[in-house]
């Protein structure tokens, strides 16, 4: 398989121990999962792309990298795959060291079958439901990148609620040059109404906030 092809959702499992690992897939493969294992942060952090769809069962302590140093690393390059730390060895400042960086969850060996099986399906739904607004945004982003700075300001003056009239004393513009300017920007837009272009504009802006809020770690 090429690493650099998408994957159709996968769990993740990296975890040092191999019987743990082997027990742990063979569980989750019965589950229903598709399942690829690991043995070390390294081995996961080579093969792994940011295309590849799933969510990461991360082992905390494994020598050389723990998986709170890999999962940093992770959020650093800007992978922000959904994980659940599990170890053998729970204690707080742990759990709250692995919340800390944006977990799904902390799991202690041995795993609760019901509830390994609802913290897997709640965090790819997380991944499909980022995925989808990463998309989204993309698309926003490529429609708003097509507008011309001028465009821009009069953008900025649509959603102020500025009318025509208003806008072209502004912009020093006749109303006609008004009337055009909205007009190719509803159309690189790809927008039929002003309340669309404003619906529009208001979700890219969200969207905007929901992707600096991820790279600064902050839980929305």
């Amino acid at each position: 398989m090429n690493p650099s092809e998408p994957l159709n959702p996968t769990v993740f499992v990296v975890d040092d121990d191999e019987q743990m690992r082997d027990s742990l897939c063979a569980l989750l493969d019965a589950l229903g999962f598709r399942v690829m294992a690991f043995g070390s942060p390294g081995s996961f952090h080579r093969y792994y792309r940011p295309q590849m769809a799933g969510c990461l069962l991360l082992d905390i302590r494994m020598p050389r990298q723990s998986g709170l140093e890999l999962y940093e690393q992770l959020l650093e390059e800007g992978n922000n795959i959904p994980v659940i730390f599990i170890t053998a060895h729970a204690d707080v400042t742990t759990a709250v060291a692995a919340m800390k960086t944006g977990a799904i969850e902390f799991l202690e060996k041995p795993f609760d079958r019901e509830t390994l099986l609802d913290r897997v399906r709640k965090a790819l739904a997380y991944d499909a439901q980022w995925r989808h607004r990463n998309a989204h945004y993309k698309e926003l982003a490529e429609r708003v990148a097509r507008l011309t700075p001028r465009e821009r300001d009069t953008l900025a003056l649509i959603q102020s609620g500025e009318t025509n009239k208003s806008m072209a004393a502004k912009l020093k513009l006749t109303e006609r040059a008004v009337e055009l300017r909205r007009s190719a920007i509803m159309r690189k837009m790809q927008v039929r109404s002003v309340a669309e272009l404003l619906d529009l504009t208001v979700t890219h802006r969200i969207l905007t906030e929901l992707r600096q809020a991820a790279k600064n770690r902050i839980p929305v």
